[in-house]
């Protein structure tokens, strides 16, 4: 097994063109099948946190996070129908993170999300 360099871990992307975008952009399906760029950064964070707010066109479309530098999706919603009492049938959207590091990342702001909710909820009971 060989040692990495650091020049090693931050080689420059394959493709030219991906050097020149941002790292990470989220796309989100519309009606017609077609992806449209709605946000794009260079920062996991950020995307992630992005992702996890944006929501898909409609009940059923895709969003996903590109990852222009790997040139793959990094993140993508996973569409599940379930039944009501009534027969009705209800989307669940469930966020399937394909790279580990943007899953970490997103518990990471689902905690901190769910910290900020405690306190706002505290704050207003004492108030």
């Amino acid at each position: 097994m060989r040692n990495m360099t650091s020049s090693d871990l931050f080689a420059p992307p394959a493709n030219p063109e991906a050097a020149k975008s941002p790292w990470f952009q989220i796309d989100r399906q519309t009606r017609t099948g077609a992806y449209t760029a709605e946000f794009k950064t260079d920062s996991a964070a950020e995307a992630v946190e992005a992702f996890l707010n944006h929501s898909p066109a409609f009940e059923g479309g895709e969003l996903r996070i590109w990852n222009h530098r790997e040139q793959r999706v990094s993140a993508s919603v996973k569409w599940s129908t379930e039944k009501t009492d009534f027969g009705f049938a209800i989307f669940n959207r469930k966020n399937v993170f394909h790279d580990r590091l943007l899953g970490l990342i997103a518990r990471q702001v689902q905690m901190r999300e769910e910290i900020r909710k405690e306190i706002q909820h505290t704050v207003r009971m004492s108030a």
